[in-house]
């Protein structure tokens, strides 16, 4: 099984994470909702630790790398991501052996672009399931990077759980109404009432409500300066079978020349 098919069927939410005009900041799309319940403000909170709307929308560049850590064991090679967020532009890479590198270049916006073995074009007829594959990818491995900052998105129906919330801890309960690619799943977010700092989250996935619920804690969260104010990332995730990696995460200023169109491994 390769990486992209990787570890877990997770929640494939996009909402406004990639749609914005070329060339433009996303700052007049986020459409944030007002704030009309506990619930809202509890999500409110949560973005406003991880940096804010304001700061989120100043960052045009996003690289960072997903991958997986088996308990006891040493972490897997992941997949590496390139995103321009003002234009949709996007470059995914990763192992596909030891002596193979995939490199997908494509728009998230079109979902068009090319998929590369060692810097040859794959076949024709692969080029449609790669495609599909690393559009998938884009929204899974972002999900779980940029969660706080898709709490208030359309389509996202908030509740305030209070018999699990206590004096340190807000938790709310999501679900969905026509938006992503399972729409049927279900998550709870434990947020720390003083700072806001996503701690944990638990879910249930569409299709799966006969398996207990994942837990996984939010940890190492690393800081990252924006024109706009500082961001709060998490960059692991600690699970009963191990870590998930959102990590090597880097908001740059510019972007590397040919990093959206040369096959040759970057990342």
């Amino acid at each position: 099984m390769t990486l992209l098919r990787l570890l877990l069927p997770l929640l494939c939410l996009f909402g406004l994470l990639a749609g914005c005009e070329p060339g433009k900041s996303p700052t007049q799309d986020l459409n944030l909702p007002p704030l009309e319940t506990r619930a809202d403000s509890v999500a409110m909170h949560a973005f406003e630790y991880w940096g804010g709307p304001a700061a989120w929308a100043s960052v045009h560049y996003l690289r960072f790398e997903f991958a997986f850590e088996p308990a006891g064991g040493e972490r897997r090679p992941g997949r590496k991501h390139f995103w321009n967020r003002w234009t949709g532009d996007y470059r995914l890479e990763w192992a596909g052996g030891e002596d193979s590198t995939y490199v997908v270049l494509f728009n998230v916006n079109t979902r068009e672009g090319t998929a590369y073995l060692n810097e040859a074009a794959v076949d024709s007829n692969m080029q449609a399931d790669m495609m599909a594959q690393a559009y998938e990818a884009f929204i899974n491995d972002t999900y779980w990077l940029l969660m706080p900052t898709k709490l208030l998105d359309a389509g996202v129906h908030r509740s305030y759980e209070a018999d699990s919330s206590d004096t340190a801890a807000d938790v709310i309960r999501l679900t969905f109404a026509n938006v992503g690619l399972t729409p049927g799943d279900t998550y709870w977010v434990t947020v720390d009432k003083a700072t806001g700092q996503v701690m944990h989250w638990t879910y249930v996935l569409q299709g799966r409500t006969d398996r207990p619920p994942e837990n996984w804690d939010w940890t190492g969260y690393k800081r990252i300066d924006t024109p706009s104010g500082m961001l709060h990332v998490a960059t692991r995730k600690q699970g009963a079978r191990g870590a998930l990696l959102t990590d090597y995460v880097e908001m740059p200023a510019t972007a590397p020349e040919g990093i959206f169109s040369n096959p040759q491994p970057r990342l």
